[in-house]
């Protein structure tokens, strides 16, 4: 009857297991959050824009500096013809000199350089009747709070050029916020750091029909030092987009939208480096649990440890990377990796216990049949183990990686 009550035993735990599973998925569900559609939108306009980005790393991972897919033929046509009927227009040019103290738990990066801006009589105009600068009417939208002067800082008078149109150069310092990395693919991440140029509409002049920005793709650019130790600079861009918000400021009428240039530089982390610092580590501690068979059947001690150490090294592996990133609301590669480590160890713990109970059964068969079946069967067991968990874990990892979401 002992063998009996055993497996009626596993088999209520095996249920009791699986239920609690069940609820706690269904917990989990219940208490997540949705995310909030109704949010400001970016549409990249007419206007010319640049991009350099390797096109088969695009292929790779999906990703772009451009911060929406192209307008379509008619839109682009319809643009265009409202840019040229804009009371205002203005051409901006960014130059970054220096990019530096990236921080991604926040995330944010420090940055200075410098930052023109040409324009006609019209708007020269409106500045002299408030007696206002442009640097009055243009702000930098995701920069944050910091030690540095905020905004942009006038390197003398405007400028009247030969053309008549005037001429102002400025000069820009601070920290600014991140709005896009690849988190996702962590940690073979790229991340953008934008500089996003608006106007301060606070006579409400300012609207996407009456003032348009024109980037100056051909004399932007970055400077010497504008990379970051530790990264590679990836690609920088420049484009106009129309930023619609996602409300009209209770003023009535259609949700506002205004004329935004975003200046972004990409850099991306090392994959081979990626790979010394993170990954390796890992693969040297799953290989303890690919041998953890080949200890010896009588040593069931230091084959129940193996799992338990892993185990504790693996939350203290996680626990390191982690601390680099914000709080996410998704599972990056590397964290899935993790995901599959943690079953894969607790499966050789349930294993070891288990296969320690079957060879303490053996022990007590007399030499015989049945003896050598299950002496021939648990070792058959020990000797399969390490490939069978080196196919389903390359395959689940495979899957982790095809699976996400491209440009993320």
């Amino acid at each position: 009857m002992a063998p009996l009550k055993q497996k009626r035993w596993n088999f209520f735990a095996a249920v009791a297991l699986l239920l609690a599973l069940v609820l706690g998925v269904t917990g989990i569900s219940q208490l997540n959050f949705s995310t909030e559609p109704r949010t400001d939108s970016l549409q990249l306009s007419s206007a010319p824009r640049h991009q350099v980005l390797r096109a088969d790393r695009t292929e790779l991972d999906g990703w772009s500096s451009l911060r929406s897919s192209p307008p379509g033929q008619e839109s682009f046509r319809l643009d265009a013809s409202d840019a040229d009927k804009a009371l205002y227009r203005v051409q901006v040019g960014i130059y970054s000199t220096n990019t530096y103290d990236l921080d991604l738990s926040v995330p944010s990066f420090a940055a200075n350089g410098y930052l023109w801006m040409s324009w006609g009589d019209a708007l020269q105009q409106y500045l002299d009747k408030n007696n206002l600068g442009l640097e009055d009417r243009i702000i930098l939208v995701n920069e944050l709070l910091s030690d540095a002067d905020p905004g942009l800082r006038a390197i003398g008078a405007a400028e009247r050029m030969p053309d008549g149109s005037y001429y102002q150069l400025f000069s820009y310092i601070g920290r600014f916020y991140i709005d896009r990395a690849s988190f996702r693919h962590f940690p073979f991440i790229t991340v953008s750091l934008p500089i996003v140029l608006e106007a301060d509409d606070v006579d409400g002049i300012f609207e996407y029909g009456n003032l348009r920005f024109v980037p100056d793709v051909e004399n932007s650019g970055v400077g010497l030092f504008s990379g970051i130790i530790g990264w590679l600079k990836r690609s920088w861009s420049i484009a106009e987009y129309r930023h619609t918000y996602a409300t009209n400021f209770a003023l009535g009428g259609a949700p506002a939208a205004y004329s935004t240039v975003v200046y972004d530089i990409a850099f991306g982390t090392s994959s081979w480096s990626a790979f010394w610092r993170l990954i390796l580590p890992l693969v040297v501690v799953m290989a303890m649990v690919l041998l953890v068979f080949k200890v010896r059947p009588d040593e069931q001690d230091a084959r129940a440890g193996i799992p338990i150490t892993v185990l504790l090294t693996l939350v203290f592996l996680q626990q390191t990377y982690r601390d680099e990133l914000p709080q996410l609301p998704f599972l990056t590669f590397l964290d899935q990796v993790y995901v599959i480590a943690y079953v894969v160890t607790l499966l050789a713990f349930v294993l070891v216990i288990w296969i320690g109970r079957r060879y303490h059964e053996l022990e007590q068969l007399p030499k015989g049949h049945d003896y050598d079946v299950m002496a021939q069967r648990l070792h058959t067991m020990d000797e399969i183990w390490p490939l069978t968990v080196v196919a389903l874990s390359s395959v689940s990892v495979a899957l982790c990686w095809f699976t996400l979401p491209p440009g993320s």
